[in-house]
Order: C-alpha cells, then structure tokens, then sequence
C-alpha cells in the first residue's frame, strides 16, 4: 500500500513539474508575442505621424506606347511604329505648403520599332524578299511642376504634374531586297529632334522604414519631335542611288507602369 502511495505521489510531482514548464513555456512565447505586437504598434505609430517633407525615388518598369506612336502602318506619316519597351525615372520634391510641393523629375524610355511594319508601304513583286532591320526610339525628358502629397497611415497617395524638355532619337531603319531581279536597299538615317514633353502620374507609397519607402507608379508622358533634314538613301545593284531630304513630325506619347524605393527626408513633426 505504502509503494503504491508513493508512486503515486511521484506521477504527481512529475505531471506537476511537466504542468509548471508547459505553463512557463507559454508564458514565454505571450511575453514574446506581446513584445512583438507592441513594437510593431509603435513602429507603425511613429510612421503613421512623422512624415517627411522631401523625397527622392528611383524607379525602373515597361513602357507602352499610345496613339500614333504605337501605330504600326506606314501609311500615315506620323505613326511610330514602336512597340513595349523599358523606362527607367529618377525624381525628387519638397513640400512647401502642405501636402502641395516642388518636384523634379527625369525620365527615358525605349521602344523598338516594328520591324516588319516597316514593310507594309513598300511595293513589292510577287516572289521578291525584303528585310527590315531597326533600332530602338530613346526619348529623354526633364521636367518639373507641382505635386500634392496624400498620406493615409502607412501608405502614401502622390499626384502630379510637370512639363520641361525632352529629347528623341529616332534610329536608322535599313530595308534590303530584290525588285525585279535587282538588288536594292533603302536607308533613312538616325535624326534627332527636341521638343516640349508633359508628364501626369500618380503614384502609391508604402513606408518600410522611418526613411524608406516602396512605391508603384503610373505615368503619361507626350512630346512632340520635328526630325529636320533626315536622310534617306536609295541604292541599287546596278550603281544607280539617290538620297532624298525630308522633314518628320512624330507625336510621341506613352504610358509607362514602374516601380520602385524612395528616400524620404526632413521630418515635419516629431510626435516624441
């Protein structure tokens, strides 16, 4: 009788000892837990009520054409025939009155040209073979303007728009073939042209850190380009060419989609 009291009492002690460490265990990991809430609660307050007055981003998506510059038809002068391309942005602003501030931004994209629409004005022969072969459109814009600032919590809502200077490049395209039994080639040279661009864009912000932040973006960009005195050469197999000289306006405007950090700077209010 006594041994069986005994190692009972023993079972006791031990499913004692197991209770008190499961207990303890526990203890732990809601003291963890706790800890871990609360300091994410303070991170998140000390974001939500500290905002920056400056920022500066860099950012890199797509590019997608629009209107006559995604027009792929030679037929109509002005079409770019251009086609998805990248971009890649760097910008950076100051509030000066609220959520109203001053921004700069620079900006360029590329679009390769649709080789094979190159081909669709040209006259051809039953059974002739003719080859397209181009580069790629570069455009380059700096612009500046106003943009207002929306924060809500930890994210950011950012419209603006800004208007300056913008550059293009318009590449050689070289068309190869026969004509008749005759080889030929025709070659419009790289122009160049500056003009006018107008940027619109929006933008949402999500803060990572006290200084840092991950955005997405989506951007308007137009300008329009007068290409003077490019040259296009024709050249045959029998030693007959010429070279013609003409004017281009290109209408260029595109809708690009990036992502990317921001650098946020200058504290508005210290809330400790």
């Amino acid at each position: 009788m006594a041994l069986i009291l005994l190692i009972a009492l023993m079972s006791s002690n031990k499913l004692f000892y197991f209770s008190a460490l499961a207990m303890k265990r526990l203890f732990i990991s809601v003291l963890v837990l706790a800890s871990t809430l609360s300091s994410y609660a303070q991170k998140s307050f000390i974001l939500q009520h500290q905002p920056k007055n400056g920022f500066f981003a860099v950012n890199g998506g797509i590019s997608l054409p629009t209107g006559k510059y995604a027009m792929c038809s030679t037929k109509d002068p002005q079409a770019g025939l251009a086609s998805q391309g990248t971009m890649m942005s760097l910008s950076g602003g100051y509030r000066v009155a609220g959520p109203v501030g001053l921004m700069a931004r620079a900006e360029v994209f590329r679009n390769r040209i649709e080789e094979e629409a190159l081909l669709d004005g040209l006259y051809r022969l039953q059974g002739d073979t003719w080859t397209a072969n181009s580069g790629y459109w570069a455009v380059t814009s700096i612009t500046a303007g106003p943009y207002v600032n929306i924060p809500i919590g930890r994210w950011a809502l950012q419209v603006r728009a800004t208007a300056g200077q913008a550059k293009a490049v318009c590449p050689t395209t070289t068309l190869k073939g026969r004509f008749l039994d005759i080889p030929m080639s025709i070659e419009t040279a790289e122009g160049r042209a500056t003009g006018r661009s107008y940027n619109g864009g929006l933008s949402l912000q999500y803060r990572l850190g006290r200084s840092t932040a991950f955005r997405i973006n989506t951007d308007y960009t137009r300008a329009d380009f007068t290409f003077n005195d490019m040259k296009t050469a024709t050249s045959s197999g029998i030693g007959q060419g010429q070279t013609t000289v003409m004017d281009s306006f290109k209408p260029i405007s595109v809708l690009n989609i990036s992502a990317g950090i921001t650098i946020l700077f200058g504290n508005r209010q210290r809330v400790f």
